[in-house]
């Protein structure tokens, strides 16, 4: 069975402009992701996907520089669903697709071998990569008492929960997803059936949404870089 990793690094980004494609501790920032792919032996493909930062269609090895992304499975309203389904009819071949977001530097080769132990060896249908996060959350205003739009709260109010009781509570992380073509065909979702959750450390569960994000995870791959 064929497995490949899909790396979205598209260059439009209202927060971060190109943020894939910025320079990130000295490699452009989709580099640090797809030297860790590599680097785990995971793959027969890689798949580098943007609508043009790449500068036009190359080969190297496994992996597959693709700049021609249509703009459906491009625009700021496309889901990650929606281009993993168009790359698995594209590669009718691959039996186990990973996602690998630009947007998780820290994350290393060894979460990507683990989180694909933890698919094949735990017959999961799907894998995806968190870490332990005890606060508690609130959605605003999304339903209604009596005539007026509440928050909910992601635990019981009349029960509060302490932070001892609250060890098994985890968020994802961004960094990786295992999802085999049976589990997308089935479910329509990266995240199907038997989900196994990889638990990350927090400190390479970072993620890069804005300027103190990328603030942060240059502090901590620095870090990393100097021990």
């Amino acid at each position: 069975m064929k497995i490949a990793a899909l790396i979205p690094a598209r260059t439009g980004s209202k927060r971060i402009p190109n943020k894939n494609f910025r320079d990130f501790c000295g490699k452009p920032l989709y580099q640090w992701t797809l030297d860790a792919a590599l680097e785990s032996g995971v793959f027969d493909k890689i798949i580098l996907s943007s609508d043009g930062g790449f500068g036009g269609d190359r080969r190297e090895n496994i992996v597959i520089y693709e700049d021609n992304r249509p703009e459906e499975v491009s625009n700021d309203k496309a889901t990650m669903e929606q281009l993993l389904g168009f790359y698995a009819e594209k590669y009718p071949d691959i039996g186990i697709w990973c996602i690998l977001q630009p947007t998780s530097p820290l994350r290393t080769a060894d979460d990507i071998t683990g989180a694909y132990k933890m698919l094949v060896e735990d017959e999961r249908d799907s894998v995806v990569s968190v870490f332990n996060d005890p606060l508690l959350f609130w959605v605003k205003d999304c339903v209604e008492v009596q005539g007026q739009q509440c928050p909910v709260a992601s635990f019981h109010i009349d029960k509060r929960p302490n932070s001892q009781d609250r060890k098994d509570w985890f968020k994802e992380n961004g960094a990786v997803y295992f999802t085999p073509t049976y589990t997308l065909n089935a479910t329509g979702s990266r995240c199907g059936g038997r989900t196994g959750l990889y638990v990350m450390p927090k400190e390479r569960s970072y993620e890069i949404d804005d300027e103190t994000d990328w603030e942060i995870c240059e502090l901590l791959m620095n870090k990393r870089l100097s021990a």
